[in-house]
C-alpha cells in the first residue's frame, strides 16, 4: 500500500520500507472491509466487452503481467489465487505524503503460483505451461495485489496424474484453502491460455 501511495511502479512486492516509513500509513479506525466478489472488466480478443466475477470460493485464479528479471525463457504472466477481497480507508502522513486526506484503497490477498521451470512448455514444446503453489516458507508465497494489476481470471487445470499433497502448506487447516480441499493442494496445474486485456474493476 505504501508503494502505491508513493506512486511506485509495481514490481512484485519487491519494495522494502523501514518501520518508520510504514508508520506513516494509518488505517482509519483500524478497520479493513471484506468483500465477497471483485469484478474485472476486460476487452476480449474480438474487441468486445466482457467481465469476470472473481471470488475466493469458486473462481479465484487470476493472471497479471510478469516482472521477471531472468532473460532466459521469459514468461509474460504471473498467476495467483485470491484468498480475500478487501478495502480500507487509509491516510498517509509524513514528508513524502502527497495528500493527508482519507482515501479508499482496494486490495486482494493472494497466494502465488510458481512456474515449473524444469518442465518444457509453450508453443514449441506443444505443451501447456505447468504451475504449482510456492512453498509456505518461500518469502513470496503470499502477497497483496492492487486489483488494477489483474488482467483477468485464468482457467487452471489440475494435473490429476500428479495427485494432491499437503507438503506445500502442511497438513494443518489454513484459510488459504477451501474446506472441501481437505487441507491439501493439487501438486501441479496446467494453464489454459486466453488472449484478453483489462479495462477496469469494480466491487459488488
Amino acid at each position: 500500500m505504501l508503494a502505491r501511495l508513493l506512486n511506485q511502479k509495481y514490481q512484485g512486492d519487491e519494495s522494502e520500507f523501514t518501520d518508520s516509513e510504514r508508520q506513516t500509513v494509518t488505517f482509519v479506525d483500524n478497520r479493513i472491509y471484506r468483500h465477497k466478489v471483485v469484478r474485472i472488466n476486460y476487452t476480449t480478443y474480438d474487441i468486445r466487452r466482457a467481465q469476470d466475477s472473481l471470488n475466493p470460493r469458486t473462481h479465484a485464479d487470476v493472471m497479471v503481467l510478469s516482472h521477471e528479471d531472468e532473460d532466459e525463457d521469459p514468461h509474460p504472466y504471473w498467476y495467483a489465487r485470491i484468498i480475500g477481497v478487501f478495502h480500507a480507508q487509509v491516510s498517509h502522513i509524513g514528508p513524502r505524503s502527497q495528500s493527508t486526506d482519507e482515501q479508499r484503497m482496494d486490495f486482494l490477498w493472494v497466494r502465488w503460483f510458481g512456474r515449473d521451470l524444469n518442465y518444457k512448455a509453450g508453443w514449441k514444446a506443444k505443451r501447456l505451461h505447468r504451475l504449482g503453489f510456492l512453498l509456505s516458507e518461500d518469502r513470496g508465497a503470499f502477497g497483496f495485489l492492487d486489483p488494477n494489476e489483474v488482467i483477468r481470471g485464468v482457467h487452471l487445470i489440475p494435473a490429476f496424474a500428479y495427485g494432491r499433497t499437503s507438503d506445500i502448506l502442511g497438513p494443518n487447516p489454513s484459510i488459504a484453502r477451501q474446506p472441501h480441499e481437505n487441507d491439501e493442494d493439487w501438486t501441479f496445474y496446467y494453464v489454459n491460455p486466453y488472449v484478453k486485456s483489462i479495462k477496469h474493476y469494480d466491487y459488488n
